[in-house]
């Protein structure tokens, strides 16, 4: 009689073992090909595309000075660009996969940087690449919303490629309020951009043989605060991003030793009182600030409720190592050697010096 003999349970307890050693040697193998495949693939698909963007450029035959721009790419493959009157809508014909979206930046007909996208999302703020955000603004789309937050990385020696947290401070650009008078201050008008914290501290100005307290003199655009925030926080930034930021008309108030207020064209800023907090009943922000009038709340300030009444500050607080603490504004305090700072619980206070060393948080636009 023939009897056939099965695995025992051991037996089959070592086959499972085994399959299961096989599959965790071979899953990754097979998931690093399949990564691989998609990278490559989506290569391919960036070259063709660059190249066909080239093509459909020199087809254009433009033989005028053409103006840099930056010009992004619509959902059915074409290019939309307003910045230069010969390339408004630029058809991209092209053989194989064609993006959903995204940015590419044009110099002299040439594609100078490209951030291309096959697999699009909703926009989104703190996803998007720099370029693209730069393309949505450009191009007035409104996919942005005031409050949304974005990652990013200052180099150089001053930081160290630390990460910090930007966020969407002001989009609109309000008439009513006095955003495009002549004489009113474009720092809260527009698409601005500030650090939600603070990225490090600094003194306003040092002391001198004379004010060993320090001087606003000059106010904010003669202020060492403002040199150091211009040139080498501003070198900082992601190159991409610099493209975007634009000259922004600032007003800022004077103090004690001058008579009117300040106008310079800025990179970079601080805020000012007025684009922190709304007039309250408990500090009276108006008698200390020249030009109060001469700027609007933020848009992320109106939001959160800010004023300056006992209990709504909190939206003000910006942190330093994880711990509120206070951060300077351009604001230089009428007929006093003070600047204006936001105290560590978001409220006002009116009577620091410009030697202290307090929190830097610059603000700027894009556009």
């Amino acid at each position: 009689m023939n009897m056939r003999k099965g695995f025992t349970l051991i037996e089959l307890l070592a086959v499972i073992v085994i399959l299961a050693i096989i599959a965790l040697i071979a899953i990754p193998q097979v998931l690093n090909l399949i990564r691989d495949s998609k990278e490559k693939s989506l290569l391919i698909s960036e070259k063709n595309y660059i190249r066909a963007v080239e093509e459909a450029l020199y087809a254009k035959n433009i033989d005028e000075e053409f103006n840099p721009s930056i010009c992004t790419i619509e959902s059915d493959g074409n290019l939309l660009c307003i910045q230069n009157s010969k390339i408004e809508n630029l058809k991209v014909e092209v053989n194989g996969t064609r993006p959903c979206g995204g940015a590419i930046a044009l110099n002299s007909l040439e594609v100078t940087d490209e951030t291309i996208s096959f697999a699009c999302d909703s926009p989104s703020f703190a996803k998007d690449d720099w370029l693209t955000i730069i393309a949505n603004i450009r191009l007035g789309k409104d996919v942005y919303k005031v409050g949304e937050e974005k990652e990013i990385v200052l180099s150089g020696e001053e930081f160290n490629n630390q990460s910090f947290t930007v966020r969407i401070a002001n989009i609109s650009n309000n008439e009513a309020e006095g955003c495009g008078g002549e004489n009113f201050s474009e720092t809260a008008c527009g698409f601005v951009v500030e650090f939600v914290d603070i990225i490090t501290n600094h003194v306003m100005n040092s002391a001198d043989s004379v004010n060993l307290r320090g001087t606003n003199d000059g106010g904010w655009p003669k202020s060492e605060l403002y040199d150091y925030v211009n040139d080498i926080i501003y070198n900082t930034l992601p190159n991409k991003l610099k493209t975007g930021i634009i000259d922004t008309k600032v007003i800022s108030s004077h103090g004690l030793g001058d008579t009117s207020n300040f106008e310079s064209i800025d990179k970079l800023y601080l805020l000012s009182a007025h684009e922190v907090w709304e007039n309250g009943s408990i500090e009276n922000l108006v008698p200390s600030d020249s030009a109060w009038d001469n700027t609007r709340q933020l848009d992320y300030y109106k939001e959160q409720g800010v004023t300056a009444d006992l209990g709504k500050y909190a939206s003000a607080i910006k942190k330093y190592n994880g711990n509120g603490t206070s951060w300077w504004l351009r604001t230089a305090r009428l007929a006093k050697e003070d600047f204006l700072t936001v105290l560590s619980w978001g409220g006002p206070f009116v009577q620091y010096h410009s030697t202290n060393s307090f929190g830097v948080a610059p603000a700027f636009r894009i556009g």
